[in-house]
């Protein structure tokens, strides 16, 4: 996760911003939020460094469906529950699992060239950005909740581990 500590400062920092300027949460709940974030990345815990999980969980200052419902109304994107996708691995794709933590996002299908991406991150550019340069630019966006995007992570993680068992056993 440390190779992505960067990412992780610049995501969290634009997306707090967008946050506000949009009117989902105050300056002062934002600044509150960045005191814990910045805590969450000094005692290097950057798996759960994330501005959105501490407005929403930690400070309760945030309402996850209104986000969801502004991405939805006002950046015209879908929504997807990845508890409902058939996860894969993400080792063809040349996807690092720590970047998915990292930046709130996950590649969850592929089809003729073009990925389908879930994020909760999408009001972040340098998130958008990174990832649409990494799969050089074809992407389609869906928004997910923190939870639905976790219990991916971790599903994905499982079958990571699935394999490398496989693997050794051979």
């Amino acid at each position: 996760m440390q190779q992505h500590r960067a990412l992780i400062l610049r995501s969290n920092r634009f997306l707090g911003s967008a946050l506000v300027d949009k009117g989902l949460v105050s300056t002062g709940d934002l600044e509150e939020a960045n005191g814990k974030f910045m805590d969450a990345i000094q005692s290097s815990d950057l798996k759960r460094a994330s501005i959105l999980s501490t407005l929403l969980f930690d400070l309760k200052k945030m309402d996850e469906a209104k986000l969801l419902e502004y991405l939805v109304e006002e950046e015209k994107l879908g929504l997807v529950d990845l508890n409902f996708v058939e996860l894969k691995s993400l080792r063809p794709m040349n996807v690092d699992l720590s970047l998915c933590w990292a930046s709130s996002t996950v590649p969850f299908g592929h089809v003729e060239g073009t990925y389908m991406v879930a994020t909760c991150y999408y009001m972040s550019a340098p998130v958008i950005k990174h990832w649409e340069e990494m799969l050089d630019g074809r992407v389609i966006w869906y928004g997910t909740s923190t939870a639905s995007l976790s219990r991916g992570l971790e599903r994905i993680e499982e079958i990571h581990e699935t394999e490398d068992a496989a693997a050794e056993d051979e």
